[in-house]
Order: C-alpha cells, then structure tokens, then sequence
C-alpha cells in the first residue's frame, strides 16, 4: 500500500478544517507516524493515484461536490515525432502558473511525482512525469525518436554531457529504469524549439530545463508513457493538486502524426467525460440503507461527484482525476463511505448454515500425508512465474497464461505445471545433503477453449528425488505408493517429453485417461537450472486423481 509524509498543517488548511484520525477513513487512510507535525500516512486504496497526495486526501475532506477547474488556453503544443508510435507513444502536459514553489510544495511534488511513477506507472514502464521549469523553454516541445550514440546532454545532478548510452550506464536513473528503452534502436527525448533538451524520458531530466528548485513561478508538467488514457489521467492528477495550491492551469495541445483513442490533437489537462446512471433502488439493496433521492445526492457530492437524482434514477459525472470507477458498485461503496460504516446498523442473522470443508481438501490432505509419510519435504510456492522457468529453463514448448502488464518479469505467467517450481528448490539447496526429496501440491492454470475463459484452474501434485544415483525406479516407486494409498489403479505407457530422458519417460493412465507423467529429468534442464545430481520427478493431477477415485 502507497504510504505517503505530508504537512499536517497542509492539510488542514487546504482540508479548511481541523482534521482527527478518524477522518481519514474517508480515503481509507491510517496514520502510522506522527512526528513535528508531519504524519505518514497509509492509503488502503492502491486504484485511487488521486489520493497519494496531501491535496488529494483534503479534497475529499472538505466533502464538496466536484468543480471543474478553471483552465486557459496556452497556445503551447507538443509535436510527436512519428518514429516515436513504436518506442513511448504517448505524451502530455500542461502548465501551471502563479504558484509558490515554497519547500513543503517542492517536496509535496516530487513524492507524487515518485508515487505514480513507481506505483500506478510501474516503474515507469507505464507512465513516467516531467517537471521543467515553464519560463526557460521556448515552444512548441517536439517529442522525438534519436540516435542514443549521438544525441548528447548533461543530465540532472552532472556537470558534463553525456550521450544517451553514457546516461543508462553512468547515471543511476539509467541503471535503474534504462531496461525500458534498451530493446528500442532509437530513444525517446523531448526538446524545445531551440533544441534544448528538456529530458530524456522516462529515465532524467537534463540539468538545465529539467530542474525545479525553490523560488519558480511558472511550471510545465509533462507525462509520457504507453497507456495513452493512464497518461492524461496523470496530467489530471498533477493539474488538479497544483491548483489546489493556487496555481492557474493553462492547457497545451499534443499534436499526433496519426489518429490516437483520443484523436489527433489531444488537450490536457483532458475531460474524460465519463458518467454512469443506475437505479437508486441498489442502494437498499446492496447497503440496506433507504435513502431519499436529496440524501444519495448530497452523500454522492460528499465524495466529489456531481449526482443527478430524480424518479429513482442516479446518474453520477466522474472526476476526471478517478479511473476507478468500473461499475455502480463502485459508486454505491462511495455512498458507504460517506454516509459511514459506523452508522450502517448491523442485521439479526435470518438462516442458520453449517459450513464444511470442500472434499478436495479432505482429498488433498490424504494425498499431503501420504507424501510426508514417505519422507518427502512439503514447499509452497507462489501461482505466478516466468516464462522462462515455465518453458525456456524447462526445454518445454507449452504456452502458459501470460499476465497482460506484469509488474516484474519474475511474475509475468500463471503457472500451468509445478515441476518447474520443484527445480528451482533443488537448484538452491544444492549445498544441503542428498538425497533430497520433495514435493508441492498447488493450483495451476491450463488452457481449456471449452471455458468461458479458455482457461481452467486444476489441481497438481509434483515430486522429485535429487542424489548421486537416483533414477527411475526411485521416483516411480513412490508414485505408485501414493495411488496405493488412494485405491487406484493404474498402467504405464512409454512416452516422449522434452523434459525428461528418452527411454526413462512414461504416462500415468488410469481407466485410459491420462492422468501423469513419471521419470528422469533431462540433462539439459539440469543444466539449465545449474543442478548437479541427477533428479527423478512425477507430476499429477489431482482433480483426475479424485475423480477416478469415486468411480
């Protein structure tokens, strides 16, 4: 969860109230340190970027509906270079003027500067912002593609220039986030129409556009990154928050070679124009609260949206700083909060239920028993993995759910095998004594085009034996223990697989249904996990395995 230090005299003065601890339930926040009158706050709510920041949370504090603010014509532009559509499409910004650019507001922006970029932006894989100071640059701004041998700088905290590759490999932003851009053979950079360069995003700033220090006036903000709506939700954030402190917003056009979801040329800060209409009559059904259409209105407005009411009907404008709003529910939780759990009085309890545990966790704890019985070390690991544990480490050709905008690549696929978990532990207990044997029992996601989904969720137990002269007849004697134990019968077939020897392989079937695979692991993915001894393994599935169990 985001925890963020702010000015408890900040707050309350832009709040323009006293604020308790308990106030700030209403952003599902909990202080954990108080200290000179600076509090560290945690934000339980990770989908509301909005709130990561002192404004934010007195936003939602003063409990009034939303204004849309004010916004002036620059007459500025961002022209987008169109080689840039295939590294870091996607930029915008806006100015902001008239602020007082004090310590406490310097240091209030560069923590929501450094909260998006590492939370929502990921890093900034996703979305990286730029602050410069606005009275140094001359527009138009052109975002463009470069040759990072010959494109030269000095870069923010150096004296001397550097070229793009001397960035990533000098500068710790460079060693930090270069991974973004190294796949790319030209690197983004945004410069001025004198050709100063204002940053090369999304690793630094340069040294002369792209520091801010107390004293400025005058701001440009910029976003860039590859989620075109996350970018200008961004922009929103940090326009909203520095208006909040007083600045005046003035708007700046992104010009695009080619049309974008959001068109050609694109304002920021940028009104979504989002809305949502839904019967009031959910309220009571999800909240069991009955509440007049003026008391919904006004609780909806606490919370900053602008409600519209009548003959049963809610229809809700959303900030455009908010992009967690998917669907009424969402709302609905808004009205909880404002209205307050605590005074949402509890119900008597109308059924009586006795709960139960499913039979495959009576299944499975038989089958854990019986492996534990048999000398084998229980591990548990996590569902998500790599593609390259999974396959490349594995020399297997399957294809794995892959997660859509993993946080990090070590996390990136849904796991459709355990074995590959069960190498990574014999690969890092390699100094413990042999022989070693151990098993895990956990849930995998195979594909399954029958499903609403094309994926579904299965059982699997997988174990493995690691010594100087283990082989096949030590794991398989241990295979068909467990189905001993289980009262199954089964056969052996001879089978091929990549991952394991050839001639040492077969496939489990029981009632011809396949239902596991038994042998010696392959010297190839030995080496590709650095391990040593030779390894036997078995892998189940124990879905099957109970099925075939009842018949």
């Amino acid at each position: 969860m985001p925890t963020i230090e702010i000015s408890m005299k900040t707050l309350e003065k832009l709040a323009k109230r006293k604020v308790k601890r308990e106030d700030l339930e209403y952003v599902k926040g909990e202080i954990e340190e108080m200290s000179g009158g600076r509090a560290k706050i945690e934000i339980g709510d990770t989908n509301r970027p909005d709130l990561w920041c002192v404004e934010g949370i007195a936003r939602v504090l003063r409990g009034e509906s939303m204004k849309k603010i004010p916004v002036k014509k620059s007459g500025k532009s961002i022209k987008v270079d169109v080689k840039m559509m295939q590294i870091r499409p996607f930029i915008s910004g806006f100015v902001a003027k008239s602020v007082n650019i004090d310590e406490d507001l310097l240091l209030d922006m560069i923590q929501l500067q450094e909260k998006i970029n590492e939370n929502f932006g990921k890093k900034r894989q996703k979305i990286s912002i730029g602050i410069y100071n606005y009275d140094t640059i001359k527009f138009p701004v052109h975002y463009k593609a470069v040759d990072p041998a010959g494109t030269k700088f000095i870069p923010l905290g150096f004296d001397e220039p550097l070229t793009l590759n001397e960035i990533l490999e000098k500068h710790q932003k460079g060693k930090d986030y270069g991974y973004i851009v190294r796949g790319h053979n030209l690197y983004p950079i945004l410069v001025d129409i004198k050709q100063d360069v204002l940053s090369f995003p999304p690793i630094i700033n340069s040294n002369y556009l792209g520091k801010v220090t107390t004293g400025f006036q005058n701001l440009f903000v910029e976003v860039t990154g590859t989620d075109q709506k996350a970018v200008l939700l961004a922009s929103n954030i940090f326009a909203y928050s520095l208006h909040d402190r007083g600045a005046l917003i003035e708007s700046v056009i992104t010009e695009y070679p080619r049309k974008t979801r959001f068109g050609t040329s694109v304002v920021s800060p940028y009104d979504f124009g989002e809305t949502m209409t839904f019967d009031a009559s959910k309220v009571e059904i999800f909240l069991g609260l009955s509440l007049r259409d003026a008391e919904i209105k006004n609780l909806l407005e606490k919370m900053q949206y602008r409600a519209f009411v009548k003959n049963g009907s809610v229809t809700v404008k959303i900030p455009p700083y908010r992009n967690d709003i998917m669907h009424y529910t969402d709302v609905i939780e808004d009205i909880a909060i404002a209205y307050g759990y605590e005074n949402i009085s509890s119900l008597e309890i109308e059924s009586f239920t006795v709960g139960k545990l499913k039979n495959m966790t009576f299944f499975a704890e038989k089958v854990r028993r019986t492996m534990t019985g048999a000398g084998f070390l229980e591990i548990m690991s996590a569902i998500l993995s790599s593609k390259e544990s999974l396959c490349g480490r594995m020399n297997s050709e399957s294809a794995p759910i892959e997660i859509e905008n993993p946080m990090t690549e070590n996390y990136s696929c849904v796991r459709d095998s355990i074995l590959p978990t069960i190498m990574a532990c014999l690969a890092k207990n390699m100094h413990n004594e042999y022989p070693q044997k151990v098993f895990e029992l956990g849930e995998c996601v195979i594909r399954d085009g029958r499903s609403d989904d094309g994926t579904r969720t299965v059982m699997k137990i997988s174990a493995a034996v690691s010594g100087n002269d283990v082989g096949y007849e030590d794991i398989s004697s241990f295979a068909d223990a467990l189905l001993s134990c289980m009262g199954i019968e089964y056969e052996i077939k001879a089978a091929s697989n990549p991952r394991f020897i050839e001639g040492r392989t077969g496939e489990m079937f029981i009632k011809g249904r396949r239902c596991g695979i038994v042998g010696e692991i392959h010297p190839k993915v030995l080496n590709n996990w650095f391990i040593e001894k030779p390894v036997a393994a078995f892998e189940m599935d124990v879905d099957e395995l109970m099925e075939l169990s009842k018949k």
